[in-house]
């Protein structure tokens, strides 16, 4: 038997293996505390059942509905409920290798196709801390910058489903004056390497829009906002691994000069998510300014936008899992994008 993280956003820490039980750990590396993300790589058990347990006193490791296993590393699917949320067990059908992750991950390859099939242009917006180009791309001729972004923390992929929707739909339409810049992984490094960038030490990408920024990737968002303005900007994420709010899609309120905006874009994105292929929203699970760690005197790309100027900009939270009858997937979280941009184009006409 092979356990690997040799692929993007690959991590895990064998502790032991007897006999077809595996004892596993999550790699928190560089983070300030307990995160949850984990995913690996495991082959050479051909029929054979694997016992895979996480030996983590005080901590559950897996969701409702088990891990999110994949045969392609490019489609995910739900393994099922166990009754212990730090173990699982999986028998292997054939010698292949079998992808299993805290969640369904969306790797930096998949845009790629995506923007290649979408004739957008990647460029290199920096080199990163380790050396990697960071991509970016704009799009529209419009005067109102609108600044997208994605993964400011590695691990939370469920955010990039849901830009590829906007995406998506904003490219078949005719922007109302608009110019979009978009970052879809703002720690590059950090989404390739498998880190789980929540709470990165000394302090993590959201927590970089500070007067001197010590990551390079948020210094060119800084010096494009400072170069051309921003009209509205929105960052997509994952939240806490689950309960509560942390089971939907929430939307993060910045403290903005007119509350009515937010109000009634949500409004919108409340009606276009009633849709039962998307991933439903609605305002009760938002989390307002000033309210637990929502604070508006925090460094973060919301605030940031909000100070420069910005007429909306909000961090939208979409669930790992989801509720029991919102339950989600790729194509749910796709969709959810997509009347992201149905709701951003009814919202400009008003």
């Amino acid at each position: 038997m092979k356990i690997t993280k040799d692929f993007p956003g690959g991590n895990i820490i064998v502790k032991s293996v007897d006999g077809n039980t595996v004892y596993l750990e999550d790699e928190l590396r560089d983070t300030d505390g307990f995160w949850f993300y984990w995913a690996f790589r495991c082959e050479g058990k051909k029929g054979e059942t694997v016992h895979f347990v996480f030996d983590m006193e005080g901590h559950e490791l897996l969701g409702y509905y088990g891990p999110a296993i994949s045969r392609d590393f490019e489609n995910w699917e739900w393994l099922g409920a166990t009754a212990d949320r730090n173990r699982f067990s999986f028998t292997f059908p054939a010698d292949e290798a079998v992808y299993f992750a805290h969640h369904m991950l969306y790797r930096p390859e998949r845009f790629f196709a995506f923007a290649k099939e979408k004739g957008l242009s990647l460029q290199t917006l920096c080199q990163s801390e380790h050396g990697n180009a960071v991509p970016f791309f704009t799009f529209g001729n419009g005067s109102r910058p609108v600044i997208l972004t994605a993964r400011h923390h590695a691990c939370e992929s469920t955010g990039n489903y849901v830009l590829e929707g906007v995406l998506d739909a904003l490219l078949q339409c005719e922007l109302p004056d608009l110019k979009v810049f978009c970052v879809p992984f703002v720690d590059y490094d950090g989404a390739l390497c498998g880190d789980q960038g929540k709470n990165r030490i000394p302090h993590d990408h959201n927590r970089d829009y500070i007067e001197q920024p010590i990551y390079p990737a948020v210094q060119k968002i800084m010096d494009y906002v400072k170069e051309n303005g921003v009209f509205l900007a929105f960052d997509f994420h994952s939240p806490w691994h689950l309960g509560g709010r942390n089971d939907a899609v929430f939307v993060v309120r910045a403290k903005m000069q007119d509350p009515a905006n937010q109000n009634r874009f949500c409004a919108l994105l409340q009606e276009a998510t009633q849709s039962p292929e998307a991933l439903r929203y609605t305002p009760d699970d938002d989390i307002y300014p000033d309210v637990d760690w929502n604070q508006s005197s925090n460094p973060s790309f919301p605030n940031f936008m909000r100070k420069s100027g910005a007429q909306l900009s909000f961090t939208l939270e979409t669930t790992f899992f989801g509720r029991s009858d919102n339950v989600f997937s790729q194509e749910k979280a796709i969709e959810t994008g997509r009347c992201f941009a149905k709701s951003l184009l009814e919202y400009l006409a008003e």
